[in-house]
């Protein structure tokens, strides 16, 4: 489980919603929805977010020590990441060995071939007479050869080619009611698709190949539409799929 899990299974196990949450520890309801789907940005650093992740564990009657034990353990994470991206950033150019200039070599080839020729073309009419002076005419009788069969032509045989299966796409459209809700959208891969409020109203169109996984802050304020379908759902976290269905994200 991550720590944004961690936190609302605390806060659902003392029976709060985020509003009476929020009351408690004087932590605004946008910032509480953001640290349960695992977004510590809006905290103002760390060392504010350890704070925060204290006063909620004061007020759920919950032991900080393993949280805050698991938001380093995560930033840590999050850090040697960004060192790897800004080390290969800072490689330099890598240098090439220097093709040989073939058109030079070719060149000089062509040249050394015409001066040749020229020579021979100034010599030949002398090598002949010469050459003919000191040669005996001598009748000569060729004998055709045969010419071997045929060979059948074997035509290539031509290997049957496999369709690929075809991507399958999962379309989901998130729209807000009530009071709106705090959404954070991901694909397979856990890229970060959509985060941020979704105000009453407005809706949020995502498309990507494979599951999308969507936690919500309020599932009673969400419209779930997958695949052109409505599709209900309380869940707070959950997996849509490209065959139009909807399952609870594992922890």
């Amino acid at each position: 489980m991550s720590i944004g899990s961690d936190l609302t299974a605390a806060r659902v196990r003392a029976d709060m919603t985020i509003e009476q949450l929020s009351a408690a520890t004087r932590i605004r309801t946008g910032l509480l929805i953001a640290m349960e789907a695992d977004d510590f940005s809006r905290c103002g650093g760390n060392f504010y977010a350890r704070g925060h992740i204290r006063s909620i564990a004061r007020v759920v009657k919950a032991d900080p020590a393993p949280l805050i034990a698991s938001f380093d353990a995560e930033q840590a994470v999050e850090e040697e990441k960004s060192r790897r991206e800004e080390r290969v950033a800072a490689k330099g150019p890598t240098l090439r060995p220097a093709r040989p200039r073939w058109a030079i070599v070719v060149g000089a080839i062509l040249v050394i071939l015409m001066g040749w020729g020229m020579v021979r073309l100034f010599t030949l009419p002398s090598d002949i007479e010469a050459n003919a002076s000191k040669t005996t005419t001598t009748a000569t009788v060729t004998t055709p050869t045969p010419k071997p069969p045929a060979k059948p032509t074997v035509q290539p045989t031509t290997k049957p080619t496999t369709a690929k299966p075809p991507v399958l796409k999962t379309a989901l459209t998130l729209t807000a009611k009530g009071d709106g809700t705090y959404l954070t959208v991901r694909d397979k891969k856990n890229r970060r698709l959509f985060q941020g409020k979704l105000s009453p109203g407005i809706a949020q169109s995502v498309t990507s190949s494979g599951d999308i996984r969507v936690t919500v802050g309020n599932p009673a304020n969400l419209i779930v539409t997958l695949n052109g379908k409505r599709v209900p759902t309380k869940l707070l976290k959950f997996t849509a799929h490209p065959n139009g269905t909807l399952s609870k994200t594992a922890a």
